[in-house]
C-alpha cells in the first residue's frame, strides 16, 4: 500500500499549514511568552530543570552502581534498590533499549563521550554474543555472553525489533553500514516470524496478530526513515499504521483489541477487551506519526482515542491508572470495566509523554489537566528513590513484583522512564524558545 492510498484509507486526507514541531489548532495559541506559564503546578523552566535533574542526577548514576556491565559491556536488569545486580543475566530487550537510550542521549543532549561509550560497548556486546544471524537474536546470555536461551518460544519478536531500535538510533552516530545492515536484518526476520500462520508469541494461540508489535513498528521505522530512505520500510510503516486505525481499532465498541486472528478479524470472545497500557502507548506514537506526515486527521483520531483510553482506566477512588485489563463486558473470569489490581511505572509515563504531545501541538485544558494530576501520582508512588523509580504498584500505591508476567521481581527499567524524561525534556525546550521568540 502507497503512502497516498493508506492516507485515504484510514483517515483521509488533510492538508496541513505545520511543520514537525509547530501548533495544530492550540487552543492556548499565543505569542506571548511561553516560558512562564506553568505546567504541573510550576514554569516550564522549573519543570524541565527537575526532569533534568531526575535523568541526570538520579536515573543515570544509577546504572553506574553496577547494571552497566563496565566490564564486559551490556546492561544487567535485575537489581536491588541501590542499582547492585543479583544475577549476571543479561536480556535482548534490554541491551538494545540501552543502546537507543544512550544513543539518543548522546545525539540529543550535549554528545558526551561517557554516554557514546556505553552505547558503544552495550552494541558491540549484544553484536558479538548475542546474534544468531538472518537478524534473530538470542533472548537471554550470561554477564560473559555466554548463551542461556536463544530463540525463545513462539520466536517473541520484541527483543529483535529492540534490537534494531537500539542499533538504528547508533547508526546516527557509527554511520557503519554493519549497523543498519542488522537493523534491516532484524525488521525483516522479526516480520516473517510474525507473518508466519503458526507463530505464537509464547503463548498456546497460533497465528496472533497482537497490537504491541505494530506499535514497536511504528515507533522504529518513522525514527530510521528520518535518515534512511527505504521504500519497502515505507510500505511496512504504511501497512502497520492501517491496521492500528481499521484492524485493531474496534470502532463498536471504541477501544483497540490487543489480540486478533491471523487474518486480523476479531477473535470470537474478544472483541470487548482491551489492554489498556498498549492502546494508550500505540496513541501518542500515532500522534507522532501524524505530525511526521503532516496529517491533522490522524492527529485528531489518535488524540481522542488517547484522552478516552486514560479517562477509562483512571481510579478516581485512589487514583493512578490501571494499565492492564478493560473489559466491555464482565465475564467468567474477568471483571466489567478496569481491572485495578496492577499499576505500573511504565504505563504512566507514557500518559505523560502522550500529554506533553498534546500540550506542546494542540495546547488543549485536559492535557494540562491530566499531566499534572498523573506526575503528582508518579512522583508518590514510583518515585521513593534515586535512580530506577518502582516498576508497579497495588490499588492502594503500594510496591508489588510483575512476577505474575515473568517478571523477574527485582527487574528495573531502563527504558520507559528515561524515554519520557529526554523526550519531554526536548519538548519543553521548545516550548520555552517558542515562548521567548
Amino acid at each position: 500500500m502507497n503512502r497516498r492510498k493508506f492516507i485515504l484509507s484510514t483517515v483521509g486526507t488533510a492538508t496541513l499549514n505545520m511543520l514537525g514541531y509547530s501548533c495544530i489548532n492550540r487552543t492556548n495559541c499565543t505569542d506571548g511568552d511561553n516560558s512562564s506559564e506553568y505546567i504541573a503546578g510550576v514554569t516550564l523552566q522549573e519543570h524541565r530543570d527537575e526532569l533534568e535533574s531526575r535523568l541526570f542526577d538520579e536515573y543515570l548514576p544509577f546504572w553506574d552502581n553496577g547494571g552497566y556491565d563496565k566490564a564486559y559491556g551490556g546492561f544487567i536488569c535485575n537489581l536491588n534498590s541501590d542499582g547492585i545486580p543479583v544475577d549476571d543475566e543479561k536480556f535482548i530487550w534490554y541491551q538494545g533499549r540501552a543502546i537507543w537510550v544512550y544513543s539518543y542521549l548522546y545525539n540529543h543532549f550535549g554528545r558526551h563521550p561517557e554516554h557514546l561509550e556505553i552505547a558503544r560497548s552495550t552494541r558491540d556486546f549484544m553484536v558479538k554474543h548475542m546474534y544468531l544471524g538472518d537478524g534473530r537474536w538470542a533472548e537471554l546470555v550470561h554477564r560473559n555472553g555466554k548463551v542461556i536461551r536463544g530463540i525463545g518460544p513462539g520466536s517473541d519478536v520484541y527483543g529483535w525489533l529492540f534490537a534494531a531500535n537500539g542499533l538504528a538510533e547508533y547508526f546516527r552516530i557509527s554511520g557503519n553500514e554493519e549497523d543498519i545492515r542488522l537493523v534491516k536484518e532484524s525488521i525483516w526476520a522479526a516480520v516473517k516470524a510474525y507473518d508466519a500462520p503458526h507463530y505464537q508469541q509464547g503463548t498456546d494461540f497460533e497465528g496472533l496478530r497482537i497490537q504491541g508489535h505494530s506499535m514497536v513498528l511504528i515507533r522504529l521505522l518513522p525514527q530510521l526513515l528520518n535518515y534512511h530512505n527505504d521504500d519497502e520500510l515505507e510500505k511496512l510503516l504504511d501497512f502497520h499504521a492501517d491496521k492500528l486505525m481499521t484492524a485493531f481499532y474496534n470502532p463498536r465498541y471504541r477501544i483497540s483489541n490487543e489480540r486478533l486472528n491471523h487474518d486480523y478479524s476479531r477473535i470470537p470472545g474478544e472483541e470487548g477487551s482491551m489492554f489498556l497500557g498498549h492502546s494508550l502507548e500505540t496513541q501518542w506514537m500515532l500522534m507522532q506519526l501524524a505530525l511526521q506526515k503532516k496529517d491533522q486527521v490522524l492527529f485528531e483520531k489518535a488524540k481522542n482515542n488517547f484522552r478516552r483510553y486514560l479517562e477509562m482506566g483512571w481510579d478516581h477512588i485512589f487514583d493512578g491508572w490501571a494499565s492492564e485489563d478493560y473489559h466491555v463486558f464482565g465475564g467468567e473470569h474477568h471483571i466489567l470495566g478496569t481491572d485495578y489490581a496492577t499499576k505500573t511505572m511504565w504505563a504512566h509515563v507514557e500518559i505523560l509523554i502522550g500529554c506533553m504531545l498534546v500540550i506542546e501541538h494542540a495546547g488543549e485544558a485536559w492535557a494540562w489537566d491530566w499531566y499534572q494530576r498523573t506526575w503528582e501520582y508518579v512522583k508518590k508512588t514510583f518515585c521513593l528513590g534515586a535512580g530506577a523509580w518502582e516498576q508497579a504498584v497495588n490499588r492502594q500505591g503500594e510496591p508489588v513484583s510483575r512476577e505474575k508476567w515473568g517478571i523477574h521481581p527485582m527487574r528495573r527499567g531502563n527504558y520507559h522512564q528515561p524515554r519520557f524524561l529526554m523526550l519531554n525534556i526536548l519538548s519543553l525546550n521548545r516550548m520555552i524558545q517558542r515562548g521567548q521568540k
